[in-house]
């Protein structure tokens, strides 16, 4: 079985967790994620199953969406609220639901962001947060994350007498939620921790079609996999072609193939034209390959002529 699930992931539970059910589920051995959540956090965790596990890299161009909310008052070693946690005792009286909008405005664009030591990010194969809760010192350097937006939703004073905001983020990856929390702390001056956090969106992926584990085990259980594991085809928008059994042959030993441009199915919304997933190069595209309805491969198109595309090899994603 090849294809993505929409997971919504529920708190207290691993990304690796979350893989490791579905592959249980599925009975499969192939089963991965494009990004991974904290173990507290909630929403969109696509699961790639099967071959859909060789298109990860289709992911790093799609924008990510949360909700998030910030206590302001407090600090900690891991940004968040289940880290080590410690109230700064700073004056709060300046932190208002105008001041943290006010605030908000200089998270956007192209900003640097220096990632927490207790992320997943490496040093010499491992990741910081094990090397921070062995004591040692981890270092991170700041680099360029993209925020599209960044507001406030709602803003609150918590039981513990506390400001809180409740604020929505779409950024590109490698942006971390708590860091912008962490920092809009210091703007305030008076520390801030994230102490919520959903991701509401993965590119097309949203929170409120997404289902949990609960429902891929019954969908298993009744038959129906095929509601919860959306074909490729359904997910990127990449033009499709059906190849006869002769060119199927072909491609499976790796010759070149040759096909009319009308035999291609373009899809009625098409991608917007800096999707790196469909333009490859200039003047290459990549085409999705059917057997029998079924997705079974990528291909790198380039215009032969007017009339008709050269197909190259691109990726196998193995019998569907």
């Amino acid at each position: 079985m090849t294809g993505i699930i929409d997971l919504y992931k529920e708190k207290g539970m691993t990304s690796h967790t979350c893989v490791a059910r579905v592959r249980r589920i599925l009975g499969i051995k192939k089963a991965g994620h494009p990004g991974t959540l904290d173990p507290e956090a909630t929403g969109v965790l696509p699961i790639m199953v099967g071959g859909a596990t060789r298109c990860s890299d289709l992911f790093l161009d799609m924008k990510k969406s949360y909700r998030a909310t910030a206590t302001f008052g407090l600090v900690s070693d891991t940004q968040d609220i289940w880290g080590s946690v410690e109230n700064t005792g700073a004056d709060l009286s300046g932190v208002t639901g105008e001041a943290v909008k006010e605030a908000l405005k200089e998270f956007h664009g192209t900003v640097m962001q220096t990632p927490p030591a207790y992320s997943a990010l490496k040093k010499d194969g491992v990741p910081y947060y094990k090397l921070a809760r062995r004591g040692e010192a981890v270092e991170t350097e700041a680099r360029p994350v993209n925020i599209y937006s960044c507001s406030l939703v709602s803003f609150t004073v918590n039981e513990e007498g506390l400001p809180a905001a409740e604020i929505e983020v779409c950024c590109g990856r490698g942006t971390y939620i708590r860091t912008i929390i962490n920092d809009l702390g210091v703007r305030l001056g008076c520390g801030a921790v994230m102490s919520k956090l959903e991701r509401t969106a993965y590119g097309d992926f949203l929170a409120g079609d997404a289902v949990t584990l609960s429902d891929v085990e019954k969908a298993a259980r009744e038959g129906r996999l095929r509601d919860v594991v959306r074909p490729l085809k359904d997910i990127f928008s990449f033009p499709t072609l059906e190849l006869f059994p002769g060119e199927y042959t072909a491609y499976m030993q790796g010759k070149i193939l040759s096909a009319d441009k009308a035999r291609v199915c373009f899809p009625e919304n098409g991608p917007a034209e800096d999707d790196a997933r469909i333009y490859v190069n200039e003047g290459e595209t990549r085409i999705m390959l059917l057997t029998s309805g079924q997705e079974f491969a990528l291909a790198r198109a380039t215009l032969r002529d007017e009339n008709s595309y050269e197909l190259r090899a691109d990726r196998y994603f193995g019998n569907t």
